[in-house]
């Protein structure tokens, strides 16, 4: 049932991601900048996407001193770098016909082995679909991010480094 519900958000999402993709071009010196995570809200969704034309750093909301909000697992996400690695990867190897994004399709944290975790996923948005590359879980205080191995469920980030090297992925 939670598959249908993804689906039901991201086929949507999908169409407006890719129909706001073609942005006119712009002449900046700040060319080399890396981009920063734009949050877009959607009726069903929190939506970050990467965007071209970067105006500061992700904004972390306010929240209580023990508990993150969604807004701040998407910052954590995209502050690993493996996220920023793959970002400047997509970004160059299209140039820049195609971005990063990075997608959150829950409203309340999840749990996981009686712990809550907003879940994060990261993906490679092109015209007409998106491709994701990583799920993340990230701890609602912050202390951990897991990551969505298919096969042998959430395991932590320095086990996903170790095993399956990210990094490598990239490499041409």
């Amino acid at each position: 049932m939670s598959y249908l519900k993804i689906l039901f958000i991201l086929i949507p999402l999908c169409f407006c991601l890719g129909g706001c993709s073609e942005q006119p071009e712009t002449t900046s010196s700040t060319k080399s900048e890396r981009p920063v995570v734009e949050l877009v809200e959607k009726p069903e969704a929190v939506a970050a996407v990467v965007s071209e034309n970067p105006v500061g750093p992700p904004q972390k909301s306010e929240a209580s001193p023990t508990e993150l909000v969604v807004d701040n697992a998407v910052a954590l996400v995209f502050e690993l770098p493996e996220i920023k690695a793959w970002s400047d990867y997509i970004d160059q190897k299209s140039q820049g016909k195609v971005h990063a994004a990075i997608l959150t399709t829950a409203k309340e944290p999840q749990d996981i082995d009686g712990k809550q975790y907003w879940p994060v996923d990261f993906f490679e948005s092109q015209d007409t679909h998106m491709h994701r590359w990583e799920s993340f879980w990230v701890r609602i205080d912050g202390k951990e991010i897991l990551v969505d191995d298919l096969a042998d469920g959430p395991i932590s980030l320095q086990e996903w480094r170790d095993q399956k090297k990210p990094l490598e992925r990239i490499k041409s």
